[in-house]
């Protein structure tokens, strides 16, 4: 049998593993560039003033107040366009670029104990935005194991984004050691204006420590996909949290199948605009 290395240990005992230093400034500093680009454009084309200055002019870090009234100035304006920024960004290529770190593929391979060559999967990798007081995707203690692709092998990865995360910007805070439950007991709840929330029972949390990762760019967390977690409440005036979150799945595993893309327009279907132009 193969010997465990240090990180497989760690992270099979505690569920979780952080890797320091994995992004540089220069990797933030073109998501910022692109991310402030993409805001820019959308609250220029919804007609939502704002005073910042051209994308074209930004940089990395000085402008990053500039990016927080941009964000804010979109969701104050309408929420549902915040939906738009995430989705834009998440295909862009310079986000693509970034999912492509090949250590974390290496250290994703590794702490799944599976082949270096073995094809990783990723799933809902997006960058969350998280303004001051929005709670509508705050969690409970909850397991991502039903946020994921059914009956498939995985892990999650999450890091700060643009700025650090601390307690005061609500930082992901974990059960260290509950994955350890399995698929523990929990409830399905949809409530009015706020995401699906599938939440553990707390006489299961209640059993262990809860530790709340303070974070600096660059480093990033990998975790099990039993192990229990949520986010804090971004508590600042006027701050908000940029996180990556998203899982990365086993394609060799037995019980995995990729999922049928669905993209839907959010103007007109092919159809309509075949026939407004033929027509």
């Amino acid at each position: 049998m193969k010997k465990l290395t240090d990180k497989q240990k760690y992270f099979f005992e505690n569920g979780f593993y952080i890797e320091k230093n994995v992004f540089d400034t220069k990797d933030m500093e073109d998501i910022f560039i692109n991310f402030y680009d993409i805001c820019f454009n959308i609250a220029v084309k919804n007609n939502i003033k704002n005073t910042v200055v051209s994308p074209n002019n930004v940089s990395y870090p000085s402008d990053l107040k500039d990016l927080d009234y941009l964000v804010l100035s979109i969701f104050n304006a309408n929420k549902d366009l915040l939906a738009e920024v995430y989705d834009t960004f998440s295909y862009s290529l310079t986000f693509m670029r970034f999912l492509g770190n090949k250590k974390v593929e290496n250290i994703t391979q590794e702490l799944l104990n599976i082949n270096k060559n073995s094809s990783l999967y990723g799933w809902t990798n997006r960058m969350r935005i998280d303004p001051p007081s929005d709670e509508r995707r705050t969690y409970g203690w909850h397991q991502e194991i039903f946020y994921t692709i059914p009956n498939t092998k995985f892990l999650q990865t999450w890091c700060p984004m643009i700025r650090d995360t601390t307690i005061e910007n609500g930082t992901i805070k974990i059960k260290k050691g509950s994955h350890k439950e399995g698929i523990a007991k929990q409830s399905w709840n949809e409530i009015e204006g706020k995401a699906t929330q599938i939440i553990i029972d707390q006489n299961i949390t209640n059993k262990y420590k809860t530790i709340q990762l303070e974070m600096k760019v660059g480093d990033i967390l990998f975790f099990d996909g039993h192990l229990a977690h949520r986010s804090g409440k971004n508590s600042t005036k006027d701050e908000v949290r940029f996180s990556l979150v998203g899982m990365w799945n086993d394609t060799s595993y037995k019980g995995f199948k990729a999922p049928l893309p669905n993209f839907l327009s959010r103007t007109i279907s092919a159809k309509e605009y075949f026939n407004q132009i033929m027509d």
